[in-house]
């Protein structure tokens, strides 16, 4: 059953998006609750798991991984033009949501521009939430390391240093690859106690070896 203790009125503009998406009035209402205090997407998911929202291990699995991160991004675009009505911007980051007044001569729509429009029009389309399943979640992170360290294919050595973070050597395939870095990612995640930093550099490694395919 979908969640609507604390929803405002503003959210049954969309009805649909209510009953498809549990978290929509919850975040809401830790938004509301936080003000103009910049909130994390960790710490949104924190607050709805001390709501029993969301499992409380949903980071042990990439799939449910994505889900929530979805869901929660999914609520945070449809919020935007919500709170625009009541005179709040919404500045939507994993790092930092916030919302804030608007300021003289700013639009809904110019905010909206601000950001990544590919960004939004993915976390608004319910197919990608629906097509996702374990092996491409783990290739979609996989693509942002690749974008975010294009180059051509590693020499022998910055391969070995790569293979080493993943407690890997040559000869392997690439399937062993990827096997061996989803469980790192998983056992290392901050939820589950892990090293952020250690995540970091799995990441990294990750996006060295995928370099050139």
């Amino acid at each position: 059953m979908p969640y609507t203790e604390g929803m405002s009125e503003e959210s049954s503009y969309w009805p649909e998006e209510a009953e498809r998406n549990p978290l929509l009035g919850p975040v809401q209402s830790l938004l509301e609750r936080a003000g103009e205090t910049p909130q994390s997407e960790f710490t949104l998911i924190q607050g709805l798991k001390a709501r029993g929202l969301v499992p409380r291990d949903y980071s042990f699995h990439p799939l449910t991984l994505f889900r929530v991160h979805f869901q929660v991004f999914n609520a945070l675009y449809r919020l935007q033009p919500i709170m625009a009505e009541q005179g709040w911007a919404l500045v939507i980051s994993p790092l930092a949501t916030y919302r804030r007044p608007f300021r003289e001569g700013e639009s809904a729509r110019a905010l909206a521009e601000q950001g990544d429009s590919a960004l939004r029009d993915f976390y608004l389309d319910w197919s990608q939430y629906d097509a996702a399943t374990e092996d491409t979640v783990i290739e979609l992170l996989a693509g942002f390391w690749r974008k975010m360290e294009r180059g051509t294919a590693p020499d022998a050595q910055e391969r070995a240093r790569a293979l080493a973070e993943l407690d890997l050597e040559d000869p392997v395939a690439p399937e062993q690859i990827k096997r061996r870095y989803r469980r790192l990612a998983m056992d290392h995640h901050p939820d589950r106690g892990g090293s952020q930093a250690r995540l970091q550099r799995i990441n990294a490694a990750m996006a060295i070896l995928e370099r050139g395919q």
